[in-house]
């Protein structure tokens, strides 16, 4: 069974903030700031350990030090969300082919996810969650996950745990690159799908990145949906609580794994 039994399963909200690296503390603190109270307690942070190949988390002595007084979930986010100069990419985005891990074979995988947990020894911990940037992981990808003893890993529409369990959770993303005209078709298409995610209630992911604290529309957008969450009673909580309300309302099992 892949639905919940219960009403357990509304009424909820996981917060995420993407792509921390050396260089973004101002964006760090404007996300962080625009949360309501309870969910910076709970916040995911995706770290990205050596951010474009240029920015080693373990020479930002002022970052680590904020890591280390922020109580969420410290979520590996890729190596350096990075494959390097891409046209499609520039054309549509603007930028870099940022979809790191989205056809890397196994050896590839491993190497770069060896070099993060590594990484991740600078903020004291062994992360358990991953997420590949752009939420696109090749199954090659997920394989060597599961044998470096990550317990979980977000997708774009999921949250997947390697014992089996597939938490039907869309995230909700403000960054669509640096292009204008594709920005203004996204601020209008984002306020109808934050319309029905608050309508129906159903959980959903907050996933906030550097780029919208830069962009006004996209950030009056994260404003705007903190506030009504804050006032409508919505509850944040950390990934491993949304397993565990999954689990608890009845839905059990794995769904369709989609990036």
């Amino acid at each position: 069974m892949n639905r919940p039994q219960s009403d357990g399963w509304t009424g909820f909200y996981v917060p995420e903030i993407h792509d921390v690296h050396p260089g973004m503390l101002p964006e760090l603190e404007a996300m962080l700031g625009v949360m309501p109270a309870a969910a910076r307690e709970v916040a995911a942070l995706l770290v990205v350990p050596d951010w474009q190949g240029a920015a080693p988390i373990g020479a930002a002595p002022a970052l680590l030090s904020r890591l280390a007084g922020l109580p969420g979930e410290k979520v590996l986010h890729g190596w350096t969300h990075s494959l390097g100069p891409d046209f499609l990419n520039w054309l549509l985005y603007g930028h870099d082919n940022r979809s790191e891990f989205a056809r890397l074979d196994g050896r590839q995988a491993a190497e770069r996810i060896g070099r993060g947990v590594e990484a991740f020894a600078s903020l004291g911990v062994r992360p358990r969650w991953f997420c590949a940037p752009r939420w696109q992981q090749s199954e090659a990808a997920r394989t060597a996950l599961g044998e470096a003893g990550f317990e979980a890993c977000m997708l774009g529409r999921s949250l997947e745990t390697f014992s089996g369990v597939s938490v039907p959770i869309p995230a909700l993303n403000f960054d669509e690159g640096d292009r204008k005209l594709r920005n203004r078709i996204m601020h209008a298409l984002r306020r109808g799908r934050i319309a029905r995610l608050l309508a129906a209630a159903r959980p959903f992911r907050v996933a906030l990145h550097p780029a919208d604290v830069r962009d006004p529309v996209a950030w009056e957008q994260v404003k705007d949906l903190c506030a009504r969450l804050e006032g409508g009673g919505w509850q944040p909580v950390s990934p491993d609580a949304a397993v565990a309300r999954w689990l608890a309302a009845g839905g059990t099992g794995a769904g369709a794994r989609r990036a």
